[in-house]
């Protein structure tokens, strides 16, 4: 249902985010694979971000490329916030603020490597073009992404996170 939903929202919504590079468009997919790996683990959550963009590969896209470049960025993005909100402890919003910056740093990162291999492999653009979208595309880009899929996510993650744990009302098991 995860994937589903995410793919969903990967085909349907599509936002240019930067007007310098209209090309790179914002979905809220990637908030609903982090509720899945928020709820049931890192793996679970990296598993949505793999199903989903095998589906917009079969369906929804010409080539590899950009399902490839989400699965990097996505996946990262879910695993590392996923896997940092369930070792760390304490009360919840600060665990999910602390994971979602975790998780939109590791996607920045690793997408700056990724996009050099990526748009050489796609467009054949030499490495010094690549280095000169870094800072007014790529990094902007995927710290937009990250930050409003990772604020969607927390503002739905934060009351289940809540309801899940003992409620005050209910009896005691024996």
């Amino acid at each position: 249902m995860f994937a589903a939903t995410a793919f969903i929202l990967m085909a349907v919504v599509q936002v240019p985010l930067l007007p310098s590079a209209p090309y790179l468009t914002y979905d809220p997919s990637d908030a609903v694979a982090l509720l899945a790996g928020i709820g049931y683990g890192p793996a679970v959550g990296v598993l949505v971000v793999l199903i989903k963009d095998f589906l917009f590969l079969l369906f929804r896209t010409r080539g590899p490329f950009g399902p490839a470049a989400d699965l990097i960025a996505a996946g990262t993005f879910v695993a590392v916030t996923a896997w940092v909100y369930g070792a760390s402890r304490g009360r919840v919003v600060p665990r999910l603020v602390l994971a979602a910056l975790a998780g939109a740093a590791a996607r920045v990162l690793v997408m700056i490597p990724a996009n050099f291999v990526i748009l050489a492999l796609q467009f054949g653009m030499p490495p010094a073009k690549v280095a000169r979208l870094l800072w007014p595309a790529i990094i902007p880009f995927n710290a937009l992404k990250a930050a409003i899929n990772a604020a969607i996510a927390l503002s739905l993650a934060q009351p289940v996170a809540r309801g899940a744990g003992p409620r005050a009302d209910a009896p005691a098991r024996r």
